[in-house]
């Protein structure tokens, strides 16, 4: 009799044991995310509609693109054609002389517009040309300066200037200079701009914000 009652301890507990096993699958199998659509979670996040941070545009607007003028000189690269490659000036009438292509205008187009001009016409003569156009000299940026400086006429800047520098690129003020009024004389779409400030004011402090940044083609005239 001890024997059977051992026997049915032994298969109770056996029972428990199968029970406590099951009862973690059960608990998964009635999960609330079973059945649930969660493709949408697995699905990567749809980014074709946000703008693309630091594009060439952002970087390099297109009215701030540099270009090119006459008397600028230029160094037109085509890839592996030593022959082809040369450094030249842009002449007077805005040209510039390369071999089989002859004449093409390069004054008024930035670089890349001239380099790929020159690559559609080099087609003609070659499979799949590659022209980089850069330029070595700006030359074409010519301010002048009239009046009470000590060497009037026109100063070649190779970056941008303000009033001040363009000044002191003539030599400076004379001593006849009275050093009160400069007038600006600008051309713009709407026809010629005159804008007069005061050097005493610029370096005196009072007004620092007439030393303006000059604009290619400007005249400056010191009274």
């Amino acid at each position: 009799m001890f024997a059977a009652y051992k026997f049915v301890i032994r298969v109770f507990v056996t029972c428990l044991v199968g029970i406590a096993l099951l009862t973690p699958a059960t608990s998964f199998a009635s999960s609330p995310d079973q059945g649930r659509d969660v493709s949408s979670q697995d699905s990567p996040p749809d980014y074709s509609e946000k703008p693309v941070a630091g594009t060439a545009k952002e970087v390099f607007p297109p009215d701030r693109q540099y270009r090119i003028g006459v008397e600028d000189v230029l160094l037109v690269s085509v890839w592996r054609d030593a022959d082809l490659t040369r450094e030249v000036p842009v002449r007077p009438d805005g040209k510039i002389s390369l071999p089989l292509i002859q004449d093409i205008t390069a004054a008024g187009k930035t670089p890349a517009e001239l380099g790929q001009e020159i690559q559609v016409r080099l087609k003609e003569y070659m499979s799949n040309p590659s022209v980089t156009v850069i330029v070595r000299e700006i030359n074409s940026i010519k301010i002048y300066l009239l009046g009470e400086v000590a060497r009037p006429g026109p100063v070649a800047p190779k970056a941008q200037v303000r009033l001040l520098q363009a000044i002191a690129m003539a030599g400076g003020i004379t001593p006849f200079g009275g050093k009160k009024k400069i007038a600006i004389f600008r051309k713009t779409p709407s026809g010629e701009k005159v804008i007069e400030v005061s050097y005493e004011s610029i370096v005196s402090g009072k007004k620092p914000s007439d030393n303006l940044i000059l604009e290619p083609g400007d005249t400056v005239v010191v009274r």
